[in-house]
């Protein structure tokens, strides 16, 4: 399970980001850092350092938190847009199976007794990757199909938070919504030279919305384009014997021909190497959104959020506390922290 905070949005989208770069401001096209890396690149599943197929778990909790809830002592201040998120990956050689299912709660309404009203959304998706390469070279495919479904209103009681919760949003009833589900095909490429790695990738190569017809379409390609850089030090060194410290960066650009969720995405980790598979990393990051092509090499703080979190790997076992601050707060321009603790394994 994973325990989450991250930002508001008006209408939940699905949402599909590897737990383990929140810090690093979600950046992560040409960054492979655990065995889920793949769903943000498809391409990184040729070069997971495997020698058998892997199972993995992981979910999380996502809400916003904001100050003014605590100080005014309103009902339910944890549970702003709350957000969940569980998945399940079967990965072999060069191929991985996924299956993940988010619920959202949003368009929350204290205007009751005893209780918080909310809108309700949950996203199932079934996702295959495939990924072949040679030398330094990867290429990679995955097929997506996404349900959608909501439930309106959805309440939870003041006095049995907890409980409501699990029950409202794992045992209720959801009517689909069949104009919103849809089929894509993404690829993804990958340049790997060890220290440095290029990354690009698309998410619709091809799609069908609802009943629709699958189609190819090139301004959706260019508008879910992803280009991402990663430079590492090595793991070990000339004896094979392990650094005492990693360091990775990463600079992502988004959704480069999309105007309303272009960005670039930049992110910074410092790894304490104890053994293989036991470490301690600290990561900071920062976001900006970009409405402009001409903006992507100048920073406008107003629109960036900062990151920073530690991370710790126990053999299988991966605990990610991160946080996402926006730089408004910084300037004193708002009252909403946002933050993620995140809890992911692999088995």
């Amino acid at each position: 399970m994973a325990i989450c905070i991250t930002s508001l949005f008006a209408y939940p989208p699905f949402v599909q980001t590897e737990r383990g770069t929140i810090a690093m401001g979600s950046a992560g096209v040409a960054l492979s850092t655990s065995p889920s890396s793949f769903l943000a690149n498809p391409a990184l599943l040729f070069i997971r350092e495997r020698e058998k197929s892997l199972f993995t778990l992981s979910g999380s909790y996502i809400d916003s938190i904001r100050p003014a809830y605590f100080q005014n002592n309103l009902p339910n201040p944890l549970l702003q847009t709350p957000f969940t998120h569980l998945s399940v990956s079967f990965s072999g050689n060069n191929a991985a199976l996924t299956i993940q299912n988010q619920v959202s709660l949003y368009d929350r309404n204290d205007d009751n007794v005893g209780y918080t009203r909310y809108h309700g959304l949950t996203h199932t998706l079934l996702q295959l990757d495939w990924a072949t390469g040679r030398s330094f070279f990867a290429f990679g495919l995955n097929v997506k199909a996404l349900s959608v479904s909501e439930r309106n209103p959805l309440d939870i009681s003041h006095d049995r938070i907890l409980s409501d919760f699990i029950v409202q949003t794992s045992l209720g009833r959801y009517e689909p919504l069949e104009n919103e589900a849809f089929i894509s095909v993404g690829i993804g490429l990958l340049l790997d030279y060890d220290w440095f790695k290029m990354g690009i990738t698309s998410d619709t190569f091809a799609f069908a919305l609802g009943n629709e017809s699958l189609q190819f379409n090139a301004d959706e390609i260019y508008k879910s384009l992803d280009w991402g850089f990663s430079f590492s030090t090595p793991t070990y060194d000339s004896n094979n014997l392990l650094h005492l410290l990693k360091i990775q960066a990463v600079w992502d650009f988004v959704d480069l021909g999309s105007e309303e969720s272009r960005e670039i995405r930049l992110g910074f980790d410092v790894k304490l190497q104890l053994l293989p598979t036991w470490s301690v990393s600290f990561k900071t990051g920062y976001r900006e959104k970009k409405y402009l092509p001409s903006d992507l090499l100048r920073f406008n703080f107003n629109n960036g959020t900062h990151t920073l979190g530690l991370s710790a790997q126990l053999g299988t076992f991966t605990l990610d506390l991160a946080f996402e601050i926006p730089i408004s707060w910084y300037l004193g321009d708002t009252d909403a922290v946002e933050g993620v603790l995140a809890l992911s394994f692999s088995i």
